[in-house]
């Protein structure tokens, strides 16, 4: 509320709670722009992860607007490029793709995490603007 002395009114503003704000903006955990977001990345990070035949990446899924899994026996070993004994793995880029290799997650920020952004604001100036 705010006062001003010796002009006779005062002003009273009552936002809805932040979480309300959130949810209407779609800015919220589990709200349109974090779905966006996902679905922006895990389209991205496809071509990140190994693929010899395919069945690396067909694993890989949306589990919820915050999670992206690739439910696999050897995905672990794949994601940090180290078999269980030790020795490093020599990705086939060449089947596999010229990005495919370990740690997938953070070689599409690295290289693309700026892209993802300027989608996510695209997204959010779209919405704001009802198109």
């Amino acid at each position: 509320m705010v006062k001003k002395k010796g002009l006779g009114f005062a002003v009273k503003t009552v936002l809805p709670p932040e979480t309300k704000v959130k949810s209407i903006l779609g800015v919220d955990a589990d709200g349109d722009v974090q779905r966006f977001v996902t679905e922006d990345i895990f389209r991205r990070l496809l071509p990140y992860i190994p693929k010899k035949t395919g069945r690396l990446r067909e694993a890989a899924k949306i589990k919820s607007p915050r999670r992206i899994t690739v439910n696999s026996a050897y995905a672990r070993v794949q994601f940090f490029g180290v078999t269980k004994a030790g020795v490093p793995f020599d990705y086939d880029t060449v089947t596999g793709g010229a990005k495919a290799g370990s740690h997938w997650d953070r070689r599409l920020v690295a290289d693309e995490g700026k892209a993802i952004v300027a989608d996510a604001n695209r997204y959010v100036r779209r919405r704001k603007h009802g198109r």
